[in-house]
């Protein structure tokens, strides 16, 4: 990883910190291998944490745009 870090602003510890939470979420599994720790897309495609994204963004957006016409619609009401 420390090869990695050198393309980001990012020390050592912060790219590892980074890695683990892509772990977790399953976008990317890592391997060691000696001392050289491996990165590779997970079993969890970013296509498919890209089509819950805009999925759950035009939610929200919906539900802000309901907002929206209730806060037009009480405008000036006491």
């Amino acid at each position: 990883m420390g090869s990695l870090s050198e393309h980001f602003e990012m020390t050592l510890t912060g790219l590892q910190k980074h890695v683990r939470v892509l772990e977790e979420a399953g976008l990317v599994t890592t391997e060691k291998v000696g001392r050289v720790r491996h990165c590779r897309l997970g079993p969890r495609k970013l296509e498919d944490v890209a089509k819950w994204m805009t999925a759950y963004r035009t939610l929200l957006e919906q539900r802000l745009d309901h907002l929206e016409d209730f806060l037009e619609r009480t405008k000036g009401t006491p």
